[in-house]
Order: structure tokens, then C-alpha cells, then sequence
């Protein structure tokens, strides 16, 4: 009886401090149409008011829009055979104020060569310029068809950024292969400062590369786990244009880390060391820890994730079965919880973002012997918590979401290594998007219509990709925790406009108070749509 009043009492007082808001409460404004380009890569940058779009498919096509207006302003078509080298392959954008980067591939067969190019795309000219080879690397690097071949990471000033890249393996045997991972460092015009390839101190079956970053002197830092024997611990690597890496050892409590940890830079150098840590594959609690400028390791935390928020929107049955778990000393947690990002604050707060994500793989035979495989992507719940500077959790919240995306194939099936990794990343019309104004914190993403005032003892009803939906968000107040459900409007009805091919990646943030996206409105028009928060 005691157990039973005391969850009524924590579900009525949360039920109090979340509250639901309409479409009402916001003002949507609709620009003015214009002619839709097809192309599979999409990416939006904001800068004085304007709003450059670049789109990749078989032509290159820059187009700028007034971003108060929401009317296009100029449109440009390159094509691409006669402006850039026959093999192209998108890579990364990276903006700086002003100016896109635009990072790409192109692998030189005769000559078995990897090369690693960068152009930029002002707002001004909106055409390819000061095209240059930043990078040629003898032989083959790893890649997903022939794409993701580097990653970038930048500074907490944006004055450095980092390239990475990992070779391909010379050896199959992890037991005997050792890493060789390619590194580069330029200043914000993307200028080298430093590069060198790194063969890793150990072999694969004992060291898993897990972050990297680089701060604003122009030092790269490799964060490993690394096994010897049945004990496992963390190395922070630190690499520049010295020849041998200073190297410190992380204990971490012994933990491990399954779901995620990674680095950031924040200010005055200072690096950021978090994730998620458990054992299976539920995470159970939020580690930190801080790089100070000299490489020592300071603050070192651990905040396991309270039952009653890993219980929050799961089955009654659930709750008993974690209940009794915990009273028996067993470790409980969120399952497939994933580390999606660190976000640093200018005062030295921190906050550690992550979702639900995992595929279920199902195979039906049918009696003339064939067989049917279904790969089902599941993208759940939401966690976000905010840790002070000295490494205290301030508020800690799950934030319950159900969304699904099916894809089938007959006979033997494929495999899906690489694929569902980029296949998150990028997903079509699920996920999250993260958004700041500095006081508040928005988690926007498509939502089943029948969640709009889903309490937290229920499990949201599944939105299914592709089956329209209510744009929704969650808005967290960075100072006390609180959280609002927002529902923004639904894709089939705004302002009596069905609207069509969302996906978060087109949402624009140009200030506090206003988003804005691109959206298709058929008869071959695309329009961009502004919501102004109030």
C-alpha cells in the first residue's frame, strides 16, 4: 500500500510540472513558394539574416532566402561533371560565420589513392571556390560505399577543427592489426596546421577508439578503452606535432561503456569527459569527469540514473521486475540508451543528450523454403540531464517517444554494419533535433497524434515513419529542469496546407524565438515555414 501511494504521489507531481501547449500558443508564418530540388543531400546554414540552402544531387544547386521574408532571393545551378573532379563523393559541411566548407572524397583508382578535397560556398557569391586537395593517403581508408571516410570535429571557438580518418586495415585478425588513424588539424580558414598518420599503441581485439576532439591550441585528443586481459580501463591520447602522444589513464571506476562516452572542448581549454556507463545493454548511470590544460584528470563523478525515471512510461509489470532487480542489489537501467552528444555551456554547465536506438531483425520462412527478413529501427525515448561545472547533477529527464521505420528483404537478407549507423544518423522522417535559446532547451521530432496529453504512467502510442504526423517538442528550462510538451502542428493540416518530405535535418534555428524548416507542398513547390515561439 505504502509503494502504491507513493508512486500515485510522484505521478501526480510530475503530471504537474509537465503541461501541454497547442498549436495555439504559436504564431506560423508560410513564405512564399518555389520551384522544389530534387536531391538526397539537404543542408540548411544561417547567417545575417539569410539562409543559404546547398542541395547534391546531379547538379550542385545554392540557393538564398530572405529569412525574415521567407522568400528566395537568388538560386544558382553548378554542374557538377564540369566543376568538379569525376568521382566526387560528399563528405561533410562545415560553417564558419560567413562561409560553408564543403569536405569531399575522391578515390584516384590507377593510382590506388584516397583524396580528401574542400571548397567553400560564401552566402555572398554562392559558388564553388578556392577548391584545394587538403589531403593524399597512399591506399585505401575505411568507408561506408564509398562515403564517410573522415569525420570533423571542431573547437569550443571554432578557431581549430580536427580530421580523422582510419586506414584500412592491413590485417583481418584484430589480434595482430593495429590501428593507423590519420590525423589533420587546421585553423578556422581551414588552412593545415599539422597532420600525421598514428599507428594506436595497441591492437584492435585490445583497444576501441570511443571520441575524439580538439581544442583551441591545436591539440587532437583520442579517447580509448583499452583491455589487458579481463580488466579494461580508459587512455586519453593526446597528439600534436610532438612525435610521441602523451597518454593518461582514466580508471573510471572500473566502469564500462557500452553506450557511449566521448569528449568535448569547453572554455579556457578545459576538455569534457562523459557518457553513459552500465553493463548488457542498458545503460545505468552518467559518468564525468574533467581534462584540465595540463592532461590531469579532475573531478572524476558517478550518478547512477534514479529508478523512478528509468521506470517513468513503462509497463506496471516493468516496474515491478526493475523494482525487484534494484532490492536484490542487480543493476537497472535504460535499455539501448545512446550517447548522442555533450552541449557545453558558455558558464561551464554541461549537458548529456542521448535516445533509445536499436534494430530488431525478424526472419518468417514461408513452405516453398523462402525466407522473408524484416530490420524494424526503433528510435525511443529521449534523455537529457544538466551537470554543473563541478560536475553535480542539477535536473535528469527521460522524455518518452516512440517511432518506427520498417524495411524488408527476401531470401538471405544483407547485413546492415555501417548502415545503421548512417541510417541514424540521417533517418528519414525520425529522430530528434536539438535546439538552444540559452534558457530553454527543444527536443523537436514527429509524434504520434494520440500523445498529445499522454501521461507519464502511459507508453506513447508508436508514430510509424512516413504516416505523417504531429510536429512536437519538448522544452526543458536549462535553469530548473521543468518540462513543457509542445505541440506544433500537424503535417497534414497547416494553415490548411499539407505538407510532405519533413525530416529534422531541414529545421533552421536563425534565433531564440523562431525556427524555421522547408517543407514540400506538392505541384513541385517546396516553402519555407517559420514558427515564432512565444
Amino acid at each position: 500500500m505504502k509503494k502504491l501511494i507513493f508512486i500515485l504521489l510522484f505521478l501526480s507531481s510530475q503530471l504537474f510540472s509537465q503541461t501541454v501547449k497547442t498549436s495555439k500558443d504559436f504564431d506560423i508564418e508560410i513564405g512564399t513558394a518555389f520551384p522544389v530540388v530534387d536531391a538526397p543531400i539537404k543542408e540548411y546554414f544561417y547567417f545575417n539574416d539569410e539562409i543559404l540552402s546547398i542541395k547534391i544531387g546531379d547538379e550542385i544547386t545554392v540557393q538564398k532566402f530572405n529569412a525574415n521574408s521567407l522568400d528566395q532571393k537568388s538560386r544558382k545551378e553548378i554542374a557538377n561533371k564540369k566543376t568538379l573532379p569525376r568521382g566526387f563523393e560528399h563528405e561533410e559541411f562545415v560553417q564558419v560565420n560567413g562561409k560553408v566548407f564543403e569536405f569531399y572524397n575522391v578515390w584516384d583508382k590507377p593510382n590506388e589513392t584516397e583524396q580528401i578535397f574542400v571548397q567553400e560556398i560564401s552566402f555572398g557569391k554562392m559558388d564553388l571556390e578556392n577548391n584545394r586537395r587538403i589531403s593524399k593517403i597512399s591506399g585505401k581508408v575505411q568507408s561506408s560505399m564509398g562515403k564517410d571516410k573522415i569525420d570533423i570535429y571542431d573547437s569550443f571557438d571554432q578557431s581549430k577543427f580536427l580530421m580523422t580518418y582510419r586506414r584500412h586495415p592491413k590485417v583481418k585478425s584484430d589480434k595482430v592489426n593495429k590501428d593507423v588513424i590519420g590525423m589533420t588539424v587546421f585553423d578556422g580558414d581551414l588552412k593545415v596546421i599539422w597532420e600525421k598518420e598514428i599507428t594506436m599503441p595497441y591492437t584492435e581485439a585490445m583497444m576501441d577508439n570511443l571520441g575524439y576532439t580538439v581544442d583551441s591550441r591545436g591539440n587532437a585528443y583520442l579517447l580509448a578503452r583499452v583491455r589487458t586481459g579481463e580488466k579494461s580501463h580508459l587512455e586519453l591520447l593526446q597528439y600534436n606535432n610532438s612525435d610521441e602522444p602523451k597518454i593518461t589513464e582514466i580508471n573510471a571506476g572500473g566502469r564500462y561503456f557500452p553506450h557511449g562516452i566521448t569528449l568535448k572542448e569547453g572554455k579556457n581549454g578545459i576538455i569534457y569527459c562523459a557518457g553513459f556507463y552500465g553493463e548488457g545493454r542498458s545503460a545505468n548511470g552518467v559518468y564525468v569527469s574533467v581534462i584540465n590544460a595540463r592532461g590531469e584528470i579532475e573531478n572524476e563523478q558517478f550518478h547512477d540514473i534514479p529508478l523512478d525515471i528509468i521506470n517513468q512510461n513503462v509497463s506496471e509489470r516493468k516496474q515491478e521486475k526493475n523494482e525487484k532487480k534494484e532490492d536484490k542489489g542487480k543493476e537497472v537501467g535504460i535499455y539501448e540508451l545512446g550517447l548522442d552528444d555533450i552541449i557545453v555551456n558558455e558558464d561551464g554547465s554541461f549537458n548529456l543528450l542521448g535516445e533509445v536506438f536499436y534494430v530488431k531483425t525478424t526472419t518468417t520462412y514461408s513452405s516453398k523454403g523462402g525466407s522473408r527478413t524484416t530490420y524494424t529501427y526503433n528510435y525511443l525515448e529521449m534523455f537529457m540531464t544538466k551537470l554543473t561545472a563541478d560536475g553535480k547533477i542539477s535536473w535528469m529527464k527521460k522524455l518518452p517517444k516512440s517511432q518506427k521505420f520498417s524495411s524488408s528483404s527476401s531470401g538471405g537478407g544483407f547485413g546492415f554494419g555501417g548502415f545503421t549507423t548512417s541510417f541514424k544518423r540521417s533517418g528519414p522522417d525520425l529522430s530528434y533535433k536539438y535546439m538552444s535559446t540559452g534558457k530553454d532547451h527543444y527536443l523537436l521530432y514527429l509524434d504520434n497524434i494520440k500523445n498529445i496529453n499522454l501521461p507519464l504512467n502511459k507508453y506513447p502510442e508508436t508514430h510509424m515513419s512516413g504516416k505523417g504526423g504531429f510536429l512536437t517538442a519538448y522544452k526543458i528550462n536549462d535553469a530548473s529542469g521543468d518540462v513543457s510538451k509542445l505541440s506544433l502542428f500537424d503535417l497534414k493540416d497547416v494553415k490548411g496546407i499539407p505538407v510532405f518530405q519533413f525530416t529534422t535535418s531541414r529545421i533552421i534555428q536563425p534565433s531564440d524565438k523562431e525556427i524555421i524548416l522547408e517543407l514540400y507542398k506538392k505541384q513541385k513547390q517546396d516553402i519555407l515555414l517559420r514558427i515564432n515561439l512565444k
